[in-house]
């Protein structure tokens, strides 16, 4: 996935406390193979992303009315309201959410044994291998990541070291052969961001 360079499109829920496992509960799994994003059956990522800034900017406000410096009776210096750290340009925060957490155009996923191996776009190829948590720096930070089956669905796990989580979940609608991704994000940063994106199956 592109958020910390993870370049895997799965999703998973925010939180989620079931146990991942080794391989899927049930065979086969039609994961493998070349996949393009279907735009007009998944969520609309630029509205989201305006959405989530917006609630964020206005979340981080300061109280309307709030007095800024008061003076103290009899020479007591004036208390000065802590300043608020001045925000991102919304064009430039925009853009930087926009190249970490927009989803791939294009997926390639294969397996090699019990190792799945995402490729994001032009992205280099992510190998996952599941029931392993290994350390991870990418654009975001510094993460611990974990991979794995629940039932049908691959997921990956993201937590950093700043407090923000990452998920996604990856599973296969067998009925219409379309690839599901499912992405949660909680981040300190933007506050929570979820989609739905739908993938087709491509020679």
């Amino acid at each position: 996935f592109r958020s910390a360079g993870l370049a895997i499109v799965a999703a998973l829920a925010v939180g989620a406390c079931h146990t991942l496992s080794a391989r899927p509960a049930t065979l086969p799994v039609t994961m493998a193979g070349n996949w393009r994003q279907d735009t007009a059956a998944s969520d609309d990522f630029d509205a989201k992303l305006a959405e989530v800034i917006a609630h964020e900017r206005q979340r981080l406000q300061p109280p309307h009315g709030a007095p800024v410096a008061r003076g103290g009776a009899g020479g007591t210096p004036a208390q000065i309201e802590p300043l608020a750290m001045p925000q991102e340009e919304p064009d430039k925060e925009r853009k930087r959410l926009a190249d970490d957490l927009r989803p791939a155009t294009t997926l390639r996923i294969a397996f090699a044994g019990d190792v799945v191996e995402i490729t994001r776009d032009a992205d280099p190829v992510r190998s996952f291998q599941p029931e392993q948590t290994v350390s991870r720096i990418d654009s975001s930070g510094a993460a611990r990541v974990t991979s794995g089956w629940h039932e049908r669905a691959f997921e990956i796990h993201a937590r950093y070291t700043n407090k923000a989580v990452r998920n996604w979940r990856l599973e296969v609608d067998t009925a219409t052969d379309t690839l599901h991704l499912h992405f949660e994000a909680d981040d300190p940063d933007f506050g929570r961001l979820v989609m739905q994106t739908v993938y087709r199956r491509v020679p």
